[in-house]
C-alpha cells in the first residue's frame, strides 16, 4: 500500500495517522490532515510550517497541545506519539481502521493490525479491549464511524462495548454530543442506534428511555412506548433521506424538508419525545391509558439530559420547542378529521411555529408512522401535504411583508400605552392578515379598534 505524501515536506520521524490514512485509503478527502511526531512537536510544526508558508496555533491544554498548521487549502494537526515508536502509538488507538500511519521521510506504509484488510470487508473492529477502557468515547465512535461509512462493526467489539457500556458516563458530555449527532447525520443511523440498544449503550447514553421499555400504550398505537420510538426514528430518517418511499411524487411535501443542518436535532428529538410517557401515564374510566401534558414532562426532562450532553442554546431551543410542541400538528388534525379547522387555527399555529412549522409536520409524520396504524398514517400525510401548501404559498411570502401596524400606530392611532395588551393587539392583526380575513392598513385600523373594544370597553 502505498500512501501520497509528498503534499507535505518529508519530515524526520513525522506520520500521518489514523483517520487521515484510513479517508486516503477510501478515496475521500480528509478534512484536515492528522500527523504524530516523535521529535517536538513544537518544533517540527514550525520547519513544516516554513516550508509550505503556512501559519502555526497552538491549541488545547498545556501538555495536551495540538499544533495546528494553517495554509491555503491545506490544515495539518501535529501532536507528540503516544509512546517511544509509532508502533507503539498506533498500539494504543481506538480502530484498526484508524490504526494505519504513513512516514513523511521514507513514505513507509505501517499496517500492524490489518486495517486494510477491514477497510475491504467494511468492519470497524477494535485494537484491544483496554483501548476502549482507556477512552470510553470510542465505544460511541465505533456506531459513528460504522454510520458513516455504512460498515458493520464485529462480533468481538460488540461484545466489549456491551461490557463496557457504563463507562460512557464518565465521558465528556460535550464529546457524547458531538460523536452522537454526527451518528445522527448519517442516512442509517436508526440501524445503529438499534445496535446500540441491543449492546445497553443506548441506555448508558440516555437511561430516561429505559422506562418507555415497559411503557404500554392505547389502542392508537401498535406498540410500546420505546417500540414506536425507534419506529419514529426509522419513519423519520425515511422521510428526511428518501422522502419518495413514504410521499408520492404528486405530492406538494415531498420537496419541502427542515433545513439539513436540522436534521440530526431532529432525529433527537424524536428519540426523546415521549420520554415523558411513562411519569404521566394515567387510565382512564374507560380502561384506555391517558399520557396527559408528557409532551410538557418530556421536554423538561430533555433539558436536564440536553444540559448533560452541553447542547448549545441554539440546539437546546431547537429540541425543546419540538419536543414541546410535537402534538400541535395531530391537534390540527383532529380538529380537521371533526370539521373543527378554522383558517385562524391554522395561521395561530404558523405564526406560533413559524420557520419550524415544516420541521413539527415531519415530526409528525414519523410519529404518526411509527404507531403502526397505516390508514391514520396515509389521512395525515393528505392533510399535512395542505399544511406544507398553505405554508409555502400563503403564510411565508405574507411574513415577508411590511407589517400593516406597529406599535407607533397603536399609540397615534388609538393614544395606548406601551403594555402586555400591544403585542396582544399585534399578534391579533398578524393572524387577521395571515388568515387573510385582512388586507389592507384601513381593515387592520378597524381590526384594533373591534379589538379593543371586545376586550378593554372601558
Amino acid at each position: 500500500m502505498q500512501i501520497n505524501t509528498n503534499f507535505i515536506p518529508k519530515t524526520p520521524k513525522t506520520y500521518l495517522v489514523g483517520g487521515t490514512v484510513r479517508d486516503m485509503i477510501l478515496g475521500l478527502t480528509p478534512k484536515d490532515y492528522d500527523l504524530v511526531t516523535l521529535e517536538d512537536p513544537r518544533q517540527t510544526a514550525a520547519r513544516i510550517a516554513e516550508s509550505i508558508k503556512g501559519r502555526v496555533i497552538e491549541l488545547g491544554k498545556p501538555g495536551k497541545s495540538v499544533f495546528r498548521i494553517i495554509t491555503r487549502g491545506l490544515s495539518l494537526d501535529i501532536t507528540p506519539a503516544s509512546g517511544a515508536s509509532i508502533e507503539e502509538d498506533l498500539g494504543k488507538r481506538d480502530f484498526t481502521v484508524n490504526g494505519m500511519a504513513a512516514s513523511l521521510s521514507s513514505g513507509r506504509f505501517i499496517d500492524l493490525f490489518d486495517g486494510v484488510r477491514d477497510l475491504k470487508n467494511k468492519t470497524i473492529r477494535m485494537i484491544s479491549p483496554d483501548n476502549l477502557r482507556a477512552d470510553p468515547i470510542r465505544l460511541l465512535r465505533a456506531y459513528r464511524l460504522a454510520a458513516c461509512l455504512n460498515f458493520s462493526i464485529d462480533r468481538k467489539t460488540c461484545q466489549s462495548i456491551a461490557a463496557e457500556s457504563s463507562l460512557i458516563s464518565t465521558t465528556a458530555g460535550e464529546r457524547v454530543r458531538d460523536e452522537l449527532l454526527k451518528l445522527l447525520a448519517s442516512s442509517d443511523s436508526h440501524h445503529f442506534v438499534s445496535m446500540m440498544n441491543n449492546t445497553g449503550l443506548l441506555a448508558a447514553i440516555f437511561p430516561e428511555l429505559s422506562a418507555l421499555k415497559e411503557c404500554s400504550q392505547n389502542t392508537y398505537h401498535q406498540y410500546n412506548a420505546f417500540e414506536h420510538t425507534m419506529q419514529a426514528v426509522y419513519y423519520l430518517e425515511k422521510l428526511l433521506h428518501s422522502p419518495e418511499s413514504l410521499i408520492s411524487s404528486n405530492h406538494f411535501l415531498k420537496d419541502l424538508q427542515p433545513e439539513e443542518n436540522c436534521w440530526p436535532l431532529l432525529k433527537y428529538s424524536v428519540l426523546l419525545h415521549d420520554i415523558g410517557k411513562p411519569q404521566k401515564r394515567s387510565v382512564g374510566k374507560d380502561g384506555r391509558a391517558h399520557f396527559y401534558n408528557h409532551e410538557s414532562a418530556g421536554a423538561e426532562m430533555t433539558k436536564k439530559i440536553n444540559r448533560r450532553l452541553r447542547l448549545s442554546k441554539r440546539q437546546n431551543a431547537y429540541v425543546d420547542f419540538i419536543i414541546r410542541h410535537h402534538l400541535k400538528p395531530l391537534a390540527l388534525f383532529t380538529a380537521f378529521q371533526k370539521n373543527r379547522l378554522s383558517q385562524k387555527a391554522i395561521s395561530r399555529f404558523f405564526l406560533k411555529c413559524n420557520n419550524l412549522s415544516i420541521d413539527l409536520f415531519t415530526h409528525a409524520i414519523a410519529d404518526i408512522c411509527g404507531k403502526g396504524i397505516t390508514d391514520n398514517a396515509s389521512a395525515f400525510i393528505e392533510f399535512a401535504d395542505q399544511i406544507g401548501k398553505a405554508y409555502t404559498t400563503s403564510f411565508f411570502p405574507l411574513t415577508n411583508r411590511p407589517q400593516l401596524l406597529n406599535g407607533d400606530d397603536l399609540i397615534r392611532e388609538f393614544g395606548l400605552s406601551p403594555s402586555p395588551l400591544f403585542s396582544k393587539i399585534l399578534r391579533h392583526v398578524e393572524e387577521e392578515r395571515i388568515s387573510q380575513t385582512i388586507s389592507t392598513r384601513d381593515e387592520a385600523l378597524a381590526s384594533v379598534k373591534k379589538f379593543i373594544n371586545l376586550h378593554n370597553p372601558s
